[in-house]
């Protein structure tokens, strides 16, 4: 699962890593990107272009106004589910991120939040899919969702699914390649000895904060996870 996360990396460095020449929605640092909330991404339909997009996919053929939007979508049935094959066919994006959190379940009960980022800091485009529909003032409106897989090793310690990382060979393929199992094959967990993970403050639990000490490790008692 993907839920929160996070995308620190100032602008200019993004532009070289991703080889984007133009910024339709520029980015600040951010530490606890929300679903609802506009996240950067890169189109199919613009590739080195910086842009952005309504987090929580809301299909053009949706008129139930009430329906949550799709945070995730699973890579096993993108093929199958109504909410996601056109788009995947057609409406690809990255979305951009150097980090994301997930929760670890104590014994206790209670909660331990963790950062998972890759082993040399950088950031990384994860794999997602885009609609576009009326907004609220009738201007199109795109919005996004991001590509979940099994869950590698390390992660697995934590949940049973993770977003899925595009490897940097992968990043191009997934925005311009045009057979579906092709494309199938890019949708893989992440290698675990690339990613590291730590604890970070329970203060991440609470959407409206937003600041670097979220990001920042903690310590942990032994009673609180048997991770370490």
């Amino acid at each position: 699962m993907c839920g929160r996360y996070t995308l620190t990396t100032p602008q200019p460095e993004l532009l070289r890593r991703f080889g984007l020449d133009n910024v339709r929605v520029p980015v600040r640092p951010r530490y606890n990107i929300a679903p609802t909330q506009s996240v950067a991404v890169v189109f199919n339909d613009a590739p080195t272009t910086l842009d952005a997009a309504r987090w929580g996919l809301l299909p053009a053929w949706e008129t139930d106004a009430t329906r949550l939007p799709l945070i995730n979508a699973r890579a096993e049935t993108l093929r199958i589910k109504p909410s996601f094959r056109t788009s995947f066919r057609l409406r690809r994006c990255w979305v951009l991120c150097d980090g994301f959190y997930e929760w670890h379940r104590n014994a206790d009960g209670t909660t331990t939040p963790f950062r998972a980022v890759l082993s040399d800091g950088g950031p990384f485009a994860l794999a997602g899919l885009w609609e576009e529909r009326p907004g609220p003032d009738g201007m199109p409106q795109r919005s996004c969702t991001v590509i979940t897989t099994r869950a590698n090793a390390l992660l697995a310690t934590l949940h049973e699914r993770m977003p899925v990382i595009l490897t940097p060979a992968a990043e191009r393929a997934w925005l311009t390649e045009t057979d579906l199992k092709a494309l199938e094959q890019l949708l893989q967990p992440y290698p675990a000895e690339a990613i590291r993970i730590y604890p970070v403050s329970r203060a991440v639990n609470r959407v409206a904060n937003d600041d670097p000490t979220l990001i920042a490790p903690v310590t942990v008692e032994p009673r609180q996870t048997a991770l370490f």
